[in-house]
């Protein structure tokens, strides 16, 4: 792109005199005609982290008149300072400086977009609402307004094994990875070092938080959503752990807003799975005119929402393409979305309640869950989707409805109002949504779980009475699904979901109260497609070379011996070469989650990792062990952490933690 200026390593300096370092793209005559700036501000490595998307997305934006600005975070990458913790005080400070800064830049016109995916998502809602005046307009991708709520931590309170997971990968991905020599200098090990003393464990601080308190609420928007006074435009995808904010963000910002849900996994939607992807370059430009050039090109007058609506597809734990139609809806909460109420009645999902309806109990094998995939798909790479229900659903109490005489387009978050009794003091349940097809095959739609010690909104831990009825509403995950006729809808409830969620301390039996039990499920009776974006099918490349491909695998072991179950994961990200860093990178994990069907307190997470990172004359290397169990009142973690320089080992350190048992 001869019209395009990079910046491919600068160093920008803050108020305390700590160095950030960015990358960046611009038209070559900004300086005499200044653009409007586009930030994303995050700990993934600009230099080699990031930069496959990087280099396909920022460049293209710059090309319509704009300064793409890749920034690192304090303490990763090439960036100066310390990391302590994800959305600090000190991060959000930072963020607030670089938008100043960039605005006082001679290629800049003082206007500064913010855009971001996940971690760059999350912040740039968080600095919206922190009001740096620079800053105009977001786009805030997979991410979320409520921390407790939707991260890779807790989801209905119930503590998520992606919450160990998350740290243990951030900490070879991003936290403990060296800064490059040939950009840092002969200081390069001396900075890397002084990391590694300083870093914090961050499975510890995550763990210990198990209720909704003053940590998470902190840089959670919803605390006040009318702090956020600038244009947002909120983008995610059904396969994405991070779909509810869009809708949350509609309903509560007083704003201008627009949200797009797609197919998609944890990607952007140019370089996402599964198709359709959708020209993310194109449809941002449009918003970056509209907020940042002020060009009155309609955009804001458009339907607040447009979500893909999937059709009925049979489970599998890989899809390239998923068929279905886009839908626009003018605001949302729609009008056109109504509401039907579903009721339990002996194993039928029926739309009549039943009051002499029998009472049903489950306890369910710790193991129920292994069918259900990832909780984010697309952190790592393949068979990530739930697979077949039916192994799971034989665990829970299952509800269905008679084959539908019409198609049934579910648009929206399905609650589930349940009457429950527990015959122990801790307890969570797991509801999934699931397309039964003709021949018995069971495609799950969506999930939700809830932790019933909770109270006040997960501030609150209760030991459950054996002797009380308790009543519950548990959210799914919001999803857009067209169940055809001749199909069933099912709902299952268990009362384990592993790998997805940790057991609760007990094993306990709970007992539904149909009379007491109503579903609701959002619909939409009319489903035509109203808009037909441009196909996207432009090829994903990066200026670089596969030197030993990507592979993965998912296995299940039975012990029979012992009776416990193993999920073993095995991700080889490859060894790849980076043309832009002249680096080449090569990451391996492998995780095992065992537990056994009758002991909650037998759960185990375990995590190996191998990173090694270089070129000729320069190598750095990562190795990492985890391990995690619990009994009745304490979670216990062990970490070793190892850094090698020329296979020489240069730091290495131990962890043991001990966490009570305080919210789950």
């Amino acid at each position: 792109m001869n019209d395009i200026h990079e910046i491919h390593h600068a160093m920008l300096t803050l108020p305390d005199g700590t160095q950030l370092a960015y990358r960046a793209w611009m038209p070559k005559d900004a300086e005499q005609n200044p653009v409007p700036a586009i930030l994303e501000f995050l700990p993934y490595r600009k230099n080699d982290g990031t930069i496959v998307r990087d280099e396909i997305t920022m460049p293209q934006t710059a090309k319509h008149g704009y300064a793409c600005i890749r920034v690192d975070i304090r303490g990763c990458g090439e960036s100066q300072g310390l990391f302590d913790d994800e959305y600090s005080a000190q991060e959000l400070q930072d963020g607030q400086d670089t938008i100043t800064w960039i605005a006082s830049q001679p290629w800049c016109d003082g206007n500064v977009g913010m855009v971001g995916i996940s971690w760059g998502g999350f912040n740039s809602l968080m600095l919206a609402a922190l009001n740096p005046p620079a800053l105009k307009a977001i786009i805030t991708q997979c991410s979320t307004d409520d921390r407790y709520r939707d991260d890779i931590h807790f989801m209905g309170g119930c503590l998520l094994n992606d919450n160990l997971d998350w740290a243990s990968f951030f900490w070879a991905y991003a936290q403990g990875r060296a800064p490059d020599k040939a950009l840092v200098g002969d200081d390069w090990k001396k900075l890397w070092l002084k990391r590694f003393e300083n870093m914090p464990f961050l499975a510890k601080p995550w763990l210990t938080e198990q209720l909704r308190n003053d940590y998470w609420k902190h840089a959670s928007v919803c605390e006040d959503y009318a702090n956020i006074k600038i244009p947002v435009y909120a983008m995610s995808g059904w396969a994405d752990n991070y779909r509810n904010t869009v809708f949350s963000l509609l309903a509560n910002l007083d704003g201008p807003r627009k949200g797009l849900v797609g197919p998609w996994a944890h990607k952007y939607p140019n370089i996402a799975y599964p198709n359709p992807k959708m020209d993310y370059v194109k449809e941002s430009v449009r918003w970056w005119d509209r907020w940042l050039k002020d060009i009155k090109n309609g955009i804001d007058e458009e339907p607040q929402l447009t979500y893909y609506l999937q059709d009925s597809v049979r489970p599998q734990t890989d899809y390239d393409h998923r068929p279905g139609q886009w839908i626009s809806e003018p605001t949302w909460p729609s009008p056109r979305t109504h509401t039907l109420s579903f009721y339990l009645d002996d194993g039928r999902l029926v739309q009549t309640l039943n009051p002499a309806a029998p009472k049903q109990s489950i306890c369910s094998p710790q193991s129920t869950g292994l069918n259900g995939g990832r909780l984010c798909v697309g952190i790592r790479q393949d068979m990530e989707q739930p697979a077949d229900q039916r192994v799971d659903d034989a665990g829970s109490l299952t509800f269905d409805t008679a084959p539908l005489a019409e198609p049934l387009a579910i648009t929206g978050q399905v609650l589930a109002k349940l009457r429950i009794m527990v015959d122990k003091p801790t307890a969570q349940l797991a509801i999934r949504v699931c397309d039964v097809h003709p021949d018995g095959a069971s495609t799950r739609i969506s999930v939700g779980t809830w932790n019933l010690n909770h109270q006040d909104n997960h501030s609150r831990f209760e030991r459950l009475d054996n002797d009380r009825a308790y009543d519950v509403t548990v959210p799914i995950n919001n999803v857009a699904y067209l169940v055809p006729a001749g199909h069933r809808l099912r709902i299952s409830i268990s009362t384990a979901y592993w790998p997805l969620i940790w057991p609760s301390a007990d094993r306990p039996t709970v007992t539904l109260d149909p009379a007491g039990c109503e579903v609701t499920v959002p619909s939409r009776s009319e489903w035509t497609s109203e808009i037909t974006p441009p196909s996207y099918d432009k090829p994903v490349s990066y200026a670089g070379q596969s030197l030993r491909p990507y592979d993965s695998q998912r296995v299940v072991h039975h012990d029979y011996k012992s009776g416990k179950v193993c999920l073993e994961t095995t991700d080889d990200f490859g060894r790849q070469h980076f043309d832009s860093c002249d680096t080449e990178i090569d990451l391996r994990m492998k995780q095992l989650q065992t537990i056994h069907p009758e002991n909650p307190l037998s759960a185990e997470s375990e995590l190996f990792y191998e990173l090694e990172m270089g070129r000729e004359g320069w190598w750095t290397g990562l190795t990492a062990h985890y391990h995690m169990r619990c009994d009745y009142n304490f979670f216990y973690i062990t970490a070793h952490w190892q850094a090698l320089e020329d296979d020489q080992v240069v730091f290495e350190k131990q962890f043991e933690e001990t966490i009570k048992r305080t919210g789950v």
